[in-house]
């Protein structure tokens, strides 16, 4: 730490965290990012086991070359490439053709038409064609500007957006799979596959989300890997801040957030040391921020029954990282050999009924009779992530986090890659040495604001998201505090590498302090 004294201090150096300090400290503001563990980036992290690289959080990129720092950064002359395989997702089924979802939509449709009905190609083209328009319009530019209350919102839409706001309203009254069955007539299981590019994430079949269903679909049908590995996006941002003369300090936990006349003053670590700064944002879950860094005296009475009701996601990740001697053969692939080369493959996931019976059960902390995984071989697209002729080979399903997972992780990894070789029967592991188990608590203990292995820092439910995230007294960054902001995961737009929050909380921090905003 070079000072003990800063314009802003921020609390996290995740992705928002970054993305936030990069911005500011850009604008001549003397910032500091303290984080709690010993290297930045949060769920940018990328492992390297005996020359394997694995990707044990983020590693489907659905924003970006979109987020606005990937262009007011440069982040391409930095070495962030995106790479888009062709085959964007692959479900292998007993009993079925695979079904294929490509970059390209007439592509998708094309194969849709001939191996299951035209009618279900032209029901995608429609769907596509739609969740784009309100994906791009709509959903997408909101992710960067701040929130509206609802009241707002929607006549606000049916005005700026016209027939296009009225539909996308009435999208969001419905839930994903009416969605799918009564506005576009798909059956399984192509329904399910589609369903599932929402599912997979921990979201199950809740009003209220619909709104968010279009934009899921679409841009998970244009992911990416980041070339080498999430984390080079986390070490482009880290570069950043640096240059623009901001400090990182790693290893530094934050405990307290300290008040001098009702006004933020600074912070204390966990070491009993105390930095100063006229500002403080925090990129951490609601409770640390209203239950931890404060007394309760010093907040309004209902934020901190909002922090004491927060609520996480009830179901989490089980993921194994492991490397392969060859890239996996699936069944039923005879003639279509795109479904060996597509960035997600999906196993046995055909009917929907089951999806949501797996989900209610995990959702009642039981583990799933038969795992719904899905794969990813990232070195096919890009060898650098493997080693030699070598494959690296990813695992991930949706988990309880209440298991004694201590236990049974290993047993359980044992049944993950036997349903695994059920459907590649060619799956052969290079060395066990190599393999990394990552059960839901393994999340929570590497990141201590994921909590039961909430990636996105709280459930997504209609009490919880857009103007109310985490509560409308703060959900557009400011809060009652003078001086402490919050602009991680749990605050409006949510999860994901999004860049989102930490961009909004740029955005108002500078326009605060009376700094010039050097970005558009």
């Amino acid at each position: 730490m070079k000072s003990t004294e800063y314009d802003v201090i921020i609390i996290g150096a995740g992705p928002n965290g970054l993305i936030c300090g990069a911005y500011l400290a850009r604008t001549g503001l003397k910032v500091a990012l303290m984080e709690r563990r010993h290297e930045t980036g949060g769920g940018l992290d990328t492992l390297e086991l005996a020359g394997f690289k694995y990707n044990p959080h983020a590693i489907y990129h659905m924003m970006g070359e979109y987020m606005p720092p990937y262009r007011d950064f440069n982040l391409a002359e930095r070495g962030v490439k995106y790479i888009y395989p062709d085959a964007q997702a692959a479900y292998i089924g007993k009993g079925h053709k695979p079904v294929m979802l490509y970059l390209d939509p007439k592509k998708t449709a094309q194969y849709l038409s001939a191996s299951f009905s035209k009618e279900d190609g032209d029901r995608y083209t429609r769907m596509y064609s739609e969740f784009k328009e309100l994906s791009e319009s709509i959903v997408m530019p909101l992710t960067y500007i701040p929130a509206l209350p609802a009241m707002e919102q929607v006549p606000a839409f049916a005005i700026e957006h016209g027939e296009l706001g009225e539909r996308f309203n009435e999208i969001s009254e419905m839930t994903p799979l009416e969605i799918l069955e009564k506005r576009y007539g798909f059956s399984d299981p192509i329904k399910a596959a589609l369903y599932n590019l929402f599912a997979m994430w921990g979201h199950s079949n809740y009003d209220g989300l619909g709104f968010l269903f279009p934009l899921y679909v679409y841009r998970m049908l244009n992911a990416a890997l980041v070339s080498g590995g999430s984390h080079r996006l986390s070490s482009a941002l880290h570069k950043v801040i640096i240059e623009a003369g901001g400090d990182i300090c790693d290893l530094s936990d934050v405990t307290k957030v300290l008040l001098t006349g009702g006004k933020v003053s600074g912070v204390r670590l966990s070491d009993g040391a105390e930095v100063k700064a006229k500002t403080v944002a925090s990129t951490v879950d609601p409770k640390q921020n209203f239950l931890e860094f404060f007394e309760e005296s010093q907040l309004p009475a209902d934020l901190v029954q909002c922090a004491r009701r927060w609520e996480w996601e009830k179901v989490s990740y089980f993921g194994i990282h492991l490397s392969l001697r060859s890239a996996p053969r699936y069944i039923g692939t005879e003639g279509v050999d795109d479904a060996n080369r597509a960035l997600m493959t999906h196993l046995g996931v055909g009917d929907t009924e089951e999806i949501l019976s797996n989900y209610q059960d995990m959702e009642d902390g039981k583990l799933p009779g038969c795992p719904h995984g899905h794969t990813t071989i990232a070195s096919l697209f890009d060898p650098i992530q493997g080693y030699g002729t070598y494959h690296t080979g990813r695992w991930e399903s949706l988990a309880p986090f209440d298991q004694d997972w201590d236990l049974i992780k290993g047993d359980y990894a044992k049944q993950c890659l036997d349903t695994w070789k059920q459907y590649a029967p060619n799956l052969d592991p290079l060395d066990p040495m190599n393999t990394l188990i990552y059960p839901p608590t393994y999340i929570e203990k590497k990141f201590k604001n994921m909590v039961r292995g909430s990636i996105k820092q709280g459930s997504y439910m209609t009490l919880q998201m857009g103007y109310n995230r985490p509560h409308d007294s703060c959900s557009r960054h400011y809060t009652p505090i003078e001086g402490f902001y919050v602009c991680g995961a749990s605050t409006y737009p949510g999860g994901m590498v999004i860049g989102g929050p930490g961009y909004l909380g740029a955005k108002i921090i500078a326009e605060d302090l009376g700094v010039k905003k050097n970005w558009k």
